[in-house]
């Protein structure tokens, strides 16, 4: 069970590190390239509309080749840590309510 829950910590962290990373590479690209479509990220790494638009494959209505090879690590880097943090949550919750010991 602890091996589990370390497994998706490990997994959201993993996430985390390489969101932190594209996102500032995105970011740049979408302000040098598509001014238009900058402010859908929103104003820093952190807030829940950049994480919303790599969650949703915003990214893939761009023709830019570039962006959309930048935007990739990003999208997988948020469905991690989407996916470790809810499995980590789960599991937690599991073995608080002693369903899983």
């Amino acid at each position: 069970m602890l091996f589990l829950l370390l497994l998706a910590l490990g997994f959201a962290i993993f996430g985390l590190t390489a969101y932190v990373m594209s996102w500032p590479l995105v970011a740049t690209q979408l302000r040098d390239r598509h001014p238009q479509d900058r402010p859908q990220m929103g104003a820093t790494p952190f807030s829940p509309r950049a994480f919303g638009w790599f969650l949703r494959l915003a990214w893939r209505t761009s023709g830019d080749r570039d962006l959309r090879f930048l935007a990739l690590p990003g999208s997988i880097a948020a469905w991690a840590i989407a996916i470790g943090g809810a499995c980590a949550a789960l599991l937690l919750v599991l073995r608080i309510t002693g369903v899983v010991v």
